[in-house]
């Protein structure tokens, strides 16, 4: 949702571990000359630092400790080649000296290498267990690298050993409030960092995560509007005011920040096709290629403006993912359709296409056809199923006998897509599932026959969960439209149902995503869609209660 943690290699630079370096001071050779050049190097006389250090040195060739005071020096001065030699030197005559690990993991970070990263921080924290800016050095390589758990409690440890380091603090708080859904422990963190160190900016980036989870997107807009006229290239405040701009509504304001997600801890997926961007040129006799950048839902809400690309007169070729790719030629039959997955780097199924003049990913088309609440068309759904397949499924849902067909999904997302608080647990939409005359169908892509069946048994209703109109998008598709009604909660099918126009009811966490914008029943990319917002956060009960009175107006016993 919003951008990184902070910007790890600056941050962890800047909380060098003096202390540790002047408690091996005794250890050194030239004891005199590398404590005088400690004392420059805190001073900030990295010229002195650097002479006094080469002078211990000198003294004794094997000296660790002033290797790695020199190896500081060029660190802070930022020759960073000079810098990692003389850690080397440092661990190859100290091999337990934890320092020059820690230094030589945040060289490896700054380069891009992960793994050497992490294990070198890993090393540092094994040999000095309270070096608490490895611990925190370990807690960024590893959620950078996706493993939250080790995050957190690498990040705790580092908080445990520095309770007042405000950055610690808000690391910790935001991996545990995006990540972990620990929203109340998370926060708790966070304002604590923000008291610390009131204008930090990263703390404040991060802070934003709070004020979003309480609704006060005028205070994200602000923060991050003075943030960035203090750096206007602070890619993580504008995709925050981004996001709050777009929740509010003001299209024409968030598009132009929201291309900030490329360069942030984002859902954006950097796609290896070198074209020219389309930035609005004329397109009549062009070839623009479009390409999915982040998750099935998005593809899908993204693809409403695509009937407008191809109207443009442009040559349209679309790569979206796999699952959607047949879905897609038959939705917009000129255009070319390649389906193939985000993290694939090849890009040699364009040699047999011809040349191709424009690129764009999918998230950048709203800037150029949804600038307005009134640019949003009012579609009665873009996606065509397979109609043999619809027939079918028809037919099957006629076998169900009289009364409406209304499909029902529970879950959606993943842990750092905020998942938890968008779901809840099938048995909660018992009163819905226990009406008369109504038949229900499993739209959950996800789960399992033994799953619902135990659910159904244990709560005295019918659901009907077929595994083969969902395990394939295009089987979903073909029975959507025989449905008379879909319940869900915010997941892909909530997308699929709403781009194929069928009546949908969502279900919606009190802190939605920004697409469901800030209130309002109304889903400005799905005509068909009416939202019911939780009325605080985890109030599903009330969402049930809305949606039971709406049943009983719609199909009443």
């Amino acid at each position: 949702m919003f951008g990184p943690l902070k910007r790890w290699f600056e941050s962890s630079a800047a909380a060098t571990p003096v202390t540790a370096s002047e408690q091996n001071a005794g250890e050194a050779a030239g004891k005199d000359a590398y404590r005088a050049g400690l004392a420059c190097f805190n001073a900030g006389d990295y010229g002195a630092a650097a002479t006094l250090f080469e002078a211990a040195i000198a003294e004794r060739h094997d000296d660790a400790c002033a290797h790695c005071g020199l190896g500081l020096v060029n660190f802070k001065l930022k020759k960073f080649e000079d810098a990692a030699d003389s850690f080397h030197l440092a661990v190859h005559f100290r091999p337990q000296y934890a320092e020059p690990h820690y230094y030589l993991a945040l060289l490896a970070q700054r380069e891009g290498n992960l793994k050497a990263a992490m294990d070198g921080a890993a090393r540092a924290c094994a040999l000095q267990p309270g070096f608490a800016d490895a611990h925190h050095l370990l807690g960024a390589c590893a959620m950078a690298a996706g493993d939250i758990d080790r995050a957190v409690a690498s990040f705790t440890k580092a908080v445990e050993l520095k309770p007042q380091t405000a950055t610690f603090l808000s690391d910790l708080g935001y991996v545990l409030t995006r990540d972990c859904g620990k929203l109340a422990e998370g926060a708790g963190y966070l304002e604590k960092a923000v008291q610390l160190d009131p204008a930090n900016p990263s703390i404040l980036v991060n802070y934003c995560l709070v004020l979003w989870h309480q609704g006060r997107l005028d205070e994200i807009i602000a923060i991050c509007t003075r943030l960035l006229d203090a750096n206007p290239n602070d890619n993580e405040a504008r995709l925050n005011r981004a996001l709050a701009l777009l929740k509010k509504g003001l299209f024409a304001e968030g598009w132009p920040d929201y291309e900030a997600r490329r360069h942030t801890r984002s859902n954006f997926s950097q796609r290896p096709y070198q074209f020219a961007p389309w930035q609005g040129q004329p397109l009549r006799g062009k070839t623009l290629l479009v390409y999915g950048e982040q998750g099935l839902g998005d593809e899908i809400m993204f693809a409403s403006c695509l009937p407008e690309v191809i109207e443009t007169g442009a040559r349209c070729i679309i790569e979206c993912s796999p699952r959607l790719e047949m879905l897609f030629r038959r939705s917009f039959p000129a255009a070319v359709v390649h389906g193939a997955s985000q993290a694939s780097g090849d890009t040699s199924w364009l040699d047999q296409l011809g040349p191709v003049d424009f690129q764009i990913a999918a998230g950048d088309l709203p800037a150029m056809f949804r600038q307005r609440l009134v640019d949003f068309p009012r579609h009665a759904g873009y996606l065509r199923p397979v109609p043999a397949r619809t027939e079918y499924w028809s037919a099957r849902l006629q076998a169900l006998g009289t009364g409406p067909k209304i499909g029902i999904a529970w879950r959606g997302g993943t842990v750092s897509t905020r998942g938890a608080l968008r779901s809840l647990d099938l048995r909660a939409l018992t009163p819905l599932l226990q009406r008369k005359g109504l038949h229900f169908i499993s739209l959950q892509y996800d789960a399992t026959i033994a799953e619902v069946s135990n659910a159904a048994r244990a709560q005295g209703f019918e659901l009907c969960h077929w595994p083969d109109a969902i395990d394939d998008l295009d089987e979903t598709a073909a029975l959507m439209p025989s449905l008379d009604l879909v319940i869900t909660v915010c997941n892909a099918g909530m997308h699929l149902a709403g781009a194929s126009g069928r009546p949908t009811w969502a279900m919606v966490a009190a802190v939605p995503d920004w697409r469901y914008l800030e209130k309002g029943d109304s889903l400005p990319w799905y005509p068909s869609v009416r939202m019911f917002r939780q009325s605080a956060p985890g109030d599903w009960q009330n969402v049930i209660d809305q949606i039971e009175q709406a049943l009983f107006k719609r199909y009443p016993v």
